[in-house]
C-alpha cells in the first residue's frame, strides 16, 4: 500500500510539475512579453529615452508592415537571425505606443499580390535561390503619407534604432523647425561646387540629406545678411570663410537676440583645398584654408588657435602610405578617430555616440575675463601637441610628420558649448551696408536698432572642424545586389543631427544615437604598438634618407663612368655599394630587433589573454563544478549516515 501511495504521489507530481512549467512558460510568454534584460556593457539593447519619448508622442495612428521573406530565409540563416531581430524590436515598439502602431508581418512569396506591394513601395529585392528575397518596412499615417526601408542591412544593425525612430518621427511630425545654413563649403552641391552642378555632376553631401530628413532646410546667401532672422529656430555656419563684416553683424545680432548658433569653424579645411579648380578641375594648393572668426569668437569669450591643429597620436586615424618603399600602414596624426570616451557623456549632444572622424581639428581656449562659460563636448587625448597648418600643405608625409610629433600632455577642447552673458562685437556700431547691384536707395529698408548685450544667456556650438561634414570621414559606399548602399562607418550625422535638435528646442530625438560597436579594441596592445612603431619610423626614415644619398651618389659615378672607363671609379663605385649595403643590412638587423620586440611582447600578452579566456576559465568553472559535486555527496552521505 506504502508502495503504490508513494507511486501515485510520485506520479501526481510530476504531472503537476509539468502542469506548473507549462504554465509558468505561457505566463512568461505573454505577460512577461516585452520585458528585456540587458547585460551588454554597451547597452545595446535598451531602448533611449528619445525614441521612448517619440512613441508615447505620436498623435495619430501609424501602421508599420515588415515585408520579410520568412521561407526563402530558410537557407540564409543570417538573415533569419536579424529578421527575428527586426521584428521583435518592433514589437517592441508597438507595445511602448500607446495603441498608435499597429504592425503587419508580410511574407512577399514569388509571384503573390505580397511581393506586388513591396516592389510598388520601393523595396529592394536581393536575389537568392527561389526567388526575390525582400526585407524592408513600409510606414504610413492617417494622412497616406509614407516612408520606407528599402533594405534592412545587418552591417547597420547599430543604427537600427536609429533609422527605425526616425521614419516614425518623420510621419507623426510633418512640420520641422526651419534650419539656415551659410558657409562656403558646398553641402548642396558636392566636392566638385557649383560647376560641377553647372555641368549635371553635383552630388550633394550625404549629410545634408541625413538633416533635411528631419528639418527644414534653407541654403543662405551670404551676400544677404537680412537672410539670418529670427524665423530660423537653428543657423549653422559650415566652414563660414571670408565672411563679410555685414554677415558677422547679422550673425552677431542673430545671437544676441536669443537665436541658437551651431558653427564648425576650421583652422585648415582639408575638403577646401582639395577642392577643383573651377577652370582646370585640378586642386588649388596652398592659399589661406581657415574659417575662423576672432572678432565674434573673442566677444563669446573664446578663441581658436590660428594657423594651428591638434595632432593626437592616440586618436590618429590609420592611413596606408607608399613612400619610398613597400606600403605601409601609420597612424596618421592629423586625421582623428575620437571614441566614445573622448566625447561628453552627459551631454544631449554627445551622449552615447560611438566615434566621430574628423580632420586637422582646432583647438579652443577661454579668454581672461570672459563671462561666458565654456562647456567641452569633444576633447583630445594627452598625448596631443598643436602643430603648424602649413604642415598639411600640397601632400603631406605622414612619416614626416610624425617625426616633428612630440606630445605636451596637455588635452586640448575640440568642441564645445558656449553660454551665457555677451556683448556686441561691433561696438562701433553696424557696419556700412555694401551697395548690391540693381539696389535704388529708396530701396534700402531702415536698419534695426543695435542689440548690444544678451538679454539672456546666448547658446552657441563650436566645432572646430569642416571636413568632419565631408562623406569620406563618417561614411562608406558599398555595391550590395546591384544598389549603392552607404553605410556610416562614424557618428558624424548623429552628431549634427543631435545639435540641430538640441538647439532647436526640441528633446525628443536627442536620444536617438548609434549603438556600441561588437569589436573591442585592445587599448594596451594599441598603445605598445604605436610607441614601438614611433621608434620604427624614426629609424626608418633615416634608412630612407640613406637609400636617397646613396642612390646619388651612385647615379653621379654612373654618370662619370659612362664618360671614361676608368678601373678606380668602378673600385670607388664598388665601394660605395659595399658600404651602402652594410648600411642597409644594419639598419634592416636594428628595425627587425625594434619590431621582434614589438612582436615579442605583443603576442605574450595576446597568449595571456587567449589562456585566460579559453583556458583559465573553464578550467576555473570545471574546478568549481566538481567542488560542488563534492561538497554535496559529502553533505548526503553525512545525512545517511545520521539517519
Amino acid at each position: 500500500m506504502k508502495t503504490g501511495s508513494k507511486a501515485l504521489l510520485t506520479g501526481t507530481g510530476l504531472i503537476a510539475a509539468f502542469a506548473v512549467f507549462f504554465a509558468v512558460n505561457i505566463i512568461v510568454n505573454q505577460g512577461l512579453r516585452d520585458t528585456r534584460i540587458d547585460l551588454t556593457e554597451a547597452r545595446l539593447y535598451t531602448l533611449s529615452d528619445g525614441t521612448r519619448n517619440v512613441l508615447k508622442a505620436i498623435p495619430e495612428p501609424i501602421t508599420l508592415r515588415l515585408f520579410f521573406s520568412d521561407k526563402l530565409a530558410t537557407n540564409a540563416p543570417q538573415l533569419k537571425q536579424y529578421g527575428t531581430r527586426v521584428r521583435e524590436l518592433l514589437e517592441r515598439y508597438v507595445a511602448l505606443s500607446n495603441g498608435m502602431l499597429r504592425l503587419e508581418v508580410i511574407d512577399p512569396e514569388p509571384f503573390t499580390e505580397a511581393e506586388d506591394r513591396a516592389v510598388q513601395a520601393g523595396l529592394q529585392g536581393a536575389n537568392l535561390p527561389g526567388g526575390q528575397f525582400y526585407f524592408g518596412l513600409v510606414a504610413s499615417n492617417t494622412l497616406d503619407q509614407q516612408q520606407t526601408i528599402p533594405f534592412f542591412q545587418a552591417e547597420k544593425e547599430q543604427f537600427l534604432e536609429y533609422d527605425l525612430t526616425k521614419l516614425i518621427y518623420g510621419l507623426s511630425n510633418p512640420k520641422k523647425p526651419t534650419i539656415g545654413i551659410l558657409g562656403s563649403l558646398p553641402l548642396e552641391y558636392g566636392p566638385g561646387g557649383m560647376m560641377a552642378a553647372m555641368r549635371g555632376q553635383s552630388q550633394p553631401y550625404l549629410i545634408l540629406d541625413q538633416i533635411k530628413q528631419f528639418f527644414d532646410v534653407k541654403m543662405l546667401d551670404a551676400s544677404k545678411p537680412e537672410e539670418i532672422d529670427d524665423k530660423l529656430s537653428v543657423l549653422i555656419l559650415a566652414h563660414p570663410k571670408d565672411l563679410s563684416p555685414q554677415s558677422q553683424y547679422a550673425v552677431d545680432q542673430f545671437v544676441l537676440k536669443g537665436g541658437r548658433l551651431i558653427v564648425f569653424a576650421d583652422p585648415y579645411s582639408e575638403t577646401m583645398a582639395a577642392m577643383p579648380n573651377p577652370m582646370t578641375g585640378q586642386p588649388m594648393p596652398g592659399g589661406d584654408q581657415s574659417s575662423l572668426l576672432p572678432e565674434l569668437f573673442k566677444a563669446w569669450g573664446v578663441e581658436v588657435v590660428p594657423g594651428k591643429f591638434v595632432a593626437d597620436l592616440a586618436l590618429a586615424q590609420r592611413v596606408q602610405t607608399g613612400r619610398s618603399g613597400p606600403a605601409a600602414v601609420v597612424d596618421y596624426i592629423p586625421w582623428l578617430a575620437i571614441p566614445g570616451e573622448r566625447l561628453k557623456q552627459d551631454d544631449v549632444v554627445t551622449a552615447d555616440l560611438t566615434q566621430i572622424n574628423a580632420a586637422s581639428m582646432g583647438a579652443i581656449r577661454k579668454l581672461d575675463g570672459a563671462t561666458t562659460t565654456l562647456a567641452p563636448l569633444i576633447t583630445s587625448s594627452n598625448q596631443a601637441m598643436l602643430m603648424d597648418t602649413s604642415d598639411l600643405q600640397g601632400d603631406p608625409n605622414p612619416q614626416v610628420l610624425a617625426e616633428k610629433f612630440k606630445p605636451t600632455g596637455e588635452t586640448y577642447i575640440l568642441a564645445a558649448r558656449i553660454s551665457g552673458p555677451a556683448k556686441t562685437a561691433f561696438p562701433n556700431g553696424a557696419p556700412a551696408a555694401e551697395a548690391r547691384q540693381g539696389d535704388k536707395p529708396a530701396e534700402q529698408k531702415p536698419a534695426a536698432a543695435q542689440v548690444t548685450e544678451s538679454a539672456q544667456p546666448i547658446n552657441v556650438l563650436l566645432v572646430t572642424d569642416a571636413d568632419l561634414l565631408d562623406d569620406r570621414f563618417w561614411v562608406r559606399s558599398q555595391q550590395m545586389f546591384g544598389q549603392n548602399l552607404y553605410v556610416p562607418i562614424a557618428a558624424n550625422a548623429d552628431l549634427l543631427v543631435n545639435a540641430i535638435d538640441n538647439m532647436s528646442g526640441s528633446g525628443d530625438l536627442i536620444g536617438l544615437r548609434s549603438r556600441g560597436r561588437s569589436q573591442r579594441p585592445f587599448e594596451l596592445i594599441d598603445n605598445m604598438r604605436r610607441q614601438a612603431e614611433q621608434q620604427f619610423l624614426a629609424q626608418q626614415r633615416a634608412l630612407e634618407q640613406k637609400l636617397e644619398a646613396t642612390q646619388k651618389q651612385l647615379a653621379d659615378l654612373q654618370s662619370k663612368a659612362q664618360e671614361q672607363t676608368n678601373a678606380l671609379l668602378s673600385a670607388e663605385q664598388q665601394a660605395a655599394m659595399d658600404a651602402f649595403r652594410d648600411d642597409l643590412l644594419n639598419t634592416r638587423r636594428e628595425l627587425r630587433g625594434v619590431q621582434r620586440e614589438l612582436n615579442r611582447d605583443i603576442e605574450s600578452l595576446q597568449l595571456l589573454v587567449k589562456f585566460i579566456n579559453i583556458g583559465l576559465m573553464p578550467l576555473l568553472a570545471a574546478l568549481v563544478a566538481v567542488g560542488l559535486a563534492i561538497a554535496w555527496r559529502r553533505r548526503r552521505i553525512r545525512r545517511a549516515l545520521e539517519g
